[in-house]
């Protein structure tokens, strides 16, 4: 995609308003559930953090005569959808449990695959409101996104015991190599990292990304993105390469999934068959 497509898919973005701005942040933060197990298609986080870049810079252009606490409340609004797209394709999967038994739980499928969702996107809408009361009109809006998105991932880990599913550094966590770097700076710092990474080019559209010579764009922010990628992989290649596992000798391990729908695996009835059947107990 050359960077003229780049800024006319930006513009849309950056100048939607109304339902039309709620309804990319919110398709943008379900796009993202694609780069988490099982999928583990990574680059798929490209799309919601630069998506997440230039709604913000929406809201920074759209309320240049508005108050600095009214912006805040407006890129809240944004990331909420943006978290509730994110947290309805990444948890849908709890309706299911709640069909097994249909006739008594059903009644709460809504509160299971939208409820939660809706009240873990707060979160979200706390990491864009940080992140736009951080930002500013040139590169360092990436690393406030990184903090805002940072923050609110951490939160969520913790507040109320926490709900820590599918925090946006797990991104990299489908990559063994990419991962390794948590060894270092752990999940929540893999998650400031993801999201600086897979934001940064989001700054195609700047000035100064197609201006300058040639050191300009070996060191703009798709170029370095590609560079810490290719670092980050060479850290974690070495560090799986150097690693020793001891076989401990007389131990007997047996690691199953057993094959069998919740409906049939809940009734008692078929509990001597199940464990006749995969552990041979009869």
């Amino acid at each position: 995609m050359t960077v003229t497509a780049v800024r006319k898919v930006a513009d849309f973005i950056i100048l939607s308003a109304g339902w039309r701005r709620r309804g990319i942040a919110l398709l943008a933060g379900a796009c993202g559930v694609l780069a988490m197990a099982p999928i583990d298609f990574f680059p798929a986080m490209f799309v919601p953090m630069i998506a997440a870049v230039w709604l913000i810079d929406g809201v920074a252009a759209s309320g240049r005569e508005a108050s600095a606490l009214a912006e805040i409340r407006d890129a809240a609004g944004v990331g909420w959808w943006f978290g509730f797209g994110f947290f309805v394709a990444g948890l849908y999967w709890i309706g299911a449990a709640l069909l097994v038994d249909a006739d008594e739980f059903a009644w709460a499928l809504p509160l299971a695959v939208l409820g939660l969702p809706a009240v873990l996107a707060l979160f979200t809408a706390v990491g864009f409101a940080l992140a736009r009361a951080l930002w500013s009109s040139g590169p360092a809006r990436i690393l406030a996104l990184a903090f805002g998105l940072g923050g609110s991932e951490w939160l969520r880990g913790v507040v109320a015991t926490g709900f820590p599913w599918n925090e946006i550094g797990l991104a990299l966590g489908g990559n063994l190599a990419l991962a390794q770097s948590a060894s270092v700076i752990g999940l929540h710092g893999l998650t400031f990292v993801t999201v600086a990474l897979f934001a940064s080019p989001a700054l195609l559209i700047d000035a100064r990304a197609t201006t300058g010579g040639r050191l300009a764009h070996l060191f703009h922010a798709p170029s370095l993105c590609l560079i810490i990628f290719v670092a980050l992989g060479l850290f974690g290649a070495l560090r799986l390469s150097a690693g020793h596992v001891d076989d401990v000798p007389g131990v007997q391990l047996r690691i199953m999934q057993p094959n069998i729908e919740q409906g049939p695996a809940f009734r008692p009835e078929n509990k001597t068959a199940i464990l006749d059947r995969y552990l041979g107990l009869s």
